[in-house]
C-alpha cells in the first residue's frame, strides 16, 4: 500500500483544470489484469467543508476526462475538538470560554485506473487547507 500526503497553496478552477494538464487524451489502458481489482482511495481532511467539495469536484473532473470510475464522496464523521479556556489570567475559575475545531473528512474511490488517470492525479494540486492521503489497493 502506497500512501501520499499533500497540501497545496491555492485552489484550482475545475473547468480549466483538465485542459491545463499535460496528459494526452488517448485511449485508456487499464493498469491491472482483467481479474485484478485496482483502486485509488483518496481520503481528504479539512476544517472547511467548501474546500473539500472543491477537491471532490476536481477529482471527479479528472475521472471523467480519463474514463475512470468515480465512487463517492463518502462523508466520514466530523471530529469535534472542544477546548475550555479560563477567561481571566489568574482568578475566577468559574468564568470559562469554550472553543471548537471541527475537522471534516471525505473519502473518494477511483476504479478502472489507467496510466493517464494516475499521471493526472500525480499532477493534481489540492487547495491550501486540505490534507490529502492517497493509497492504491
Amino acid at each position: 500500500m502506497t500512501v501520499v500526503r499533500a497540501v497545496a497553496e491555492s485552489a484550482v478552477d475545475v473547468e480549466s483544470y483538465v485542459d491545463e494538464l499535460d496528459v494526452p487524451m488517448a485511449e485508456s489502458t487499464p493498469l491491472a489484469a482483467a481479474g485484478e481489482k485496482v483502486r485509488l482511495r483518496i481520503r481528504m481532511r479539512s476544517y472547511e467543508k467548501q474546500l473539500l467539495e472543491d477537491c471532490v469536484a476536481q477529482i471527479q473532473a479528472v475521472a471523467e476526462a480519463t474514463g475512470a470510475v468515480f465512487k463517492g464522496p463518502v462523508m466520514l464523521p466530523t471530529k469535534r475538538r472542544i477546548y475550555c479556556v479560563l477567561r481571566s489570567p489568574h482568578v475566577n475559575s468559574n468564568s470559562r470560554e469554550h472553543f471548537e475545531i471541527r475537522t471534516h473528512h471525505r473519502l473518494v474511490d477511483l476504479k478502472n485506473l489507467s496510466a493517464e488517470t494516475v499521471s493526472m492525479m500525480m499532477q493534481w494540486v489540492p487547495p491550501s487547507g486540505v490534507e490529502v492521503e492517497c493509497s492504491i489497493a
